[in-house]
């Protein structure tokens, strides 16, 4: 069963174009060959030095061959990923689920939303009740939505929610007297109420294609 590994790099400042650069040069060995399945890449609009990377791998072998091989460090580099630079770095391990996709990214999506959360230990079941309700709702409406889990910690997720423009998201942000992240990813369960989230943050982001830089 394939895995993907999700990477957010916060990048020192006056280093990124070199940093992307050195993406771009490392790039042509992400290949079907070390088990790479897909890899796509998204960067804040308001933060342009942070970095987001999602990679799907055949599996956690495969990812642990090429951190060995390509970013030379140790097969298992949940930890020793702190050797990739001195900016802050995280990987997290994540399995899909698949039954709350929606469409598929594509080259035409030009506005994503990353959020990152955490759910409250107490919550997993009532949390997902009503993220899986009100995904099913509003899936019509959603040019793309992938969503992540920790593939060893299942009350963190990352989600991953496009269109095709900033217009288009803004045509279906307003659901009732929520916005669609909360709607979607906070586990509100009144207008006014708590969430079921111990933590949430998200980023609004654009694609980043290294290709067409090479």
């Amino acid at each position: 069963m394939s895995m993907f590994s999700i990477c957010t790099s916060f990048v020192t400042q006056g280093e990124l174009e070199g940093t992307i650069d050195s993406m771009i040069a490392s790039e042509t060995r992400f290949t079907t060959e070390i088990g790479v399945l897909s890899r796509r890449f998204f960067q804040c609009a308001t933060q342009p030095h942070i970095l987001w990377a999602v990679t799907e791998w055949s599996s956690e072998k495969h990812h642990n061959d090429a951190a060995q091989s390509i970013m030379k460090t140790r097969r298992d580099d949940r930890i020793a990923s702190i050797r990739f630079g001195p900016e802050p770095y995280f990987e997290v391990f994540c399995t899909e689920i698949r039954a709350l996709r929606v469409g598929e990214c594509s080259d035409r999506l030009r506005f994503v939303v990353v959020a990152h959360g955490l759910v409250s230990a107490r919550a997993h079941e009532p949390f997902r009740a009503l993220r899986d309700e009100h995904v099913a709702r509003m899936a019509g409406r959603l040019d793309w939505l992938a969503v992540y889990t920790n593939k060893y910690n299942e009350a963190e997720f990352v989600a991953f929610l496009g269109f095709v423009d900033e217009r288009a998201f803004d045509a279906v942000r307003e659901v009732g007297d929520l916005r669609l992240e909360e709607y979607l990813f906070t586990g509100l369960r009144t207008p006014l109420g708590m969430s079921y989230l111990a933590g949430y943050n998200q980023f609004t982001c654009t694609p980043l294609s290294l290709a067409r830089r090479r």
